[in-house]
């Protein structure tokens, strides 16, 4: 059983860590696009501010989500599947309004708000396909 739970652990983490990887990779896109477009300031590296400022406190939003919905599938002896999508796309969703009030301070428009939101969700979607995944391929199951 100990087994199991490591592997299962290992996959939240790897699965955690794609979708940093995703989330560090479209935000960088956009912030290089917003450099471009301004003519003031400093300029920081695009990935750090990505890295920094979304992607990583969107992988610490989502990280409890995950440990529940683990300890939901240990405890009920049950994997998920399709279900996995929608808690990843409604974790994404409040994981970036979260984000974008606490953001609130800052100069945040609209369409940077829909921004924010629509990473989240893809982090989420990544983080929580790749779970799914893990389950379809049995890997880590916990009811045998």
């Amino acid at each position: 059983m100990i087994r199991k739970v490591l592997v299962k652990i290992i996959v939240l983490l790897c699965s955690a860590g794609a979708g940093l990887v995703t989330a560090v990779l479209v935000a960088t896109s956009f912030i290089w696009y917003a450099y471009e477009l301004a003519n003031d300031g400093p300029i920081f590296p695009a990935p750090l501010v990505a890295i920094g400022l979304i992607a990583l406190p969107y992988a610490l939003l989502l990280f409890p989500l995950q440990i529940i919905v683990m300890l939901y599938e240990f405890f009920r002896k049950k994997m998920l599947g399709i279900e996995l999508l929608i808690i990843g796309i409604i974790g994404g969703a409040l994981a970036g309004l979260l984000w974008c009030f606490a953001l609130k301070s800052s100069q945040l428009t609209t369409p940077m708000a829909i921004l924010l939101i629509g990473i989240a969700i893809l982090q989420a979607f990544v983080v929580f396909g790749l779970h799914m995944i893990a389950n379809k391929l049995n890997i880590g199951n916990f009811n045998e």
